[in-house]
């Protein structure tokens, strides 16, 4: 890999960072609008089961089982947050990885030039 390689090589990997820290901001709302509704579906549950005639495990039980859609959601939804995070420290670290190939670069021409100091 050549330097103008390098060059191109670090502006993509710049406009995948950008790229995915994009989807990180949106997964990271939609994990938040996911568990808004989790939350809110449960709390409904527990409210409406204060009615039945059931123990509380049993009580327990039926809202685990109202809210299960709702917190289904919110797990995928983190999932996809968790995914784009790694994305994130992905692309960083292959840009890292690039910028220590271009420093040796730039030493190993620097030697050729002034020879050992």
């Amino acid at each position: 890999m050549n330097t103008a390689e390098a060059l191109a090589e670090a502006n993509r990997l710049s406009h995948l960072i950008d790229a995915a820290i994009e989807a990180l901001k949106n997964t990271s709302v939609a994990f938040a609008e996911a568990e808004r509704d989790y939350r809110r579906g449960k709390s409904r549950a527990w409210v409406e089961c204060k009615a039945l005639d059931m123990l509380a495990k049993e009580k327990e039980a039926w809202v685990d089982s109202e809210s299960s859609d709702d917190r289904y959601k919110r797990d995928v939804a983190e999932g996809m947050r968790q995914a784009a995070l790694e994305a994130v420290r992905s692309r960083r670290a292959q840009l890292s990885a690039l910028q220590t190939f271009l420093n040796a670069e730039k030493a190993e021409a620097e030697f050729a030039r002034t020879g050992p100091r």
